[in-house]
């Protein structure tokens, strides 16, 4: 029985070991994307560098060459990092209240959130990767496609988590790119905008203006 015992701790051990180094090669990942977000948002993607990402990741160089052999396989998991990461602050965080939320009130929840996606550091680091990627081919060859799937993704499940809008597909889509466009504008113009009455005005219209899609699409 001893014997049974000491072979089951054993084995318990070996089992627990593998998932042990899963769990750690997964956290030193994401403190590896965290660390390249951050990196985007202070220095821009000029300043994004494997060398400045392994001091801000507190790593060894070799702990960062065993997830990304160079700075192109970091920069694209760093697309699909950011990109993921504003879907599930979206879903994960808000999407409860929505559910059950009147048409009219989960617009306004909806863009509410939606703004607030925007203000991550995860948007500015896309925001980044996208401004560079209009004068660098390489960059653009990754970052495009790559968004035009998440954008079929974002929408995907924005149909599901908003039955309000069923059988209204199209004005779905402008809904959500009208948000998108002028969020992004907001957020470009903020040190321009004067206060921040000025920006909640612009904010409360995009509201008026979602609503009005959503009406005349009945």
């Amino acid at each position: 029985m001893t014997q049974l015992k000491s072979f089951a701790a054993t084995e318990s051990r070996a089992d627990s070991e593998p998932r042990w180094q899963q769990r750690k090669a997964a956290m030193t990942r994401e403190s590896i994307l965290q660390a390249g977000i951050d990196c985007l948002v202070e220095r821009g993607y000029a300043g994004l560098t494997t060398s400045e990402v392994v001091r801000r990741a507190n790593i060894s160089r070799g702990a960062m060459h065993h997830h990304f052999a160079n700075r192109s396989e970091l920069v694209a998991a760093l697309i699909d990092f950011v990109q993921h990461r504003r879907l599930e602050f979206f879903l994960s965080e808000y999407l409860g209240s929505l559910r059950d939320a009147e048409p009219k009130e989960a617009i306004q929840l909806a863009t509410d959130l939606h703004w607030q996606s925007v203000l991550t550091p995860e948007y500015s680091a896309y925001l980044e990767l996208a401004m560079a990627a209009r004068t660098d081919a390489d960059l653009a060859a990754v970052l495009v496609p790559a968004t035009k799937a998440f954008d079929k993704e974002w929408m995907d499940k924005m149909e599901d988590a908003f039955p309000q809008w069923d059988g209204r597909h199209e004005a779905l889509h402008l809904a959500s790119d009208f948000a998108a466009a002028l969020h992004l504008g907001l957020l470009i113009n903020r040190p321009f905008l004067g206060n921040p009455e000025r920006r909640s005005a612009v904010r409360q219209k995009l509201i008026e203006v979602v609503k009005q899609i959503y009406a005349d699409s009945d």
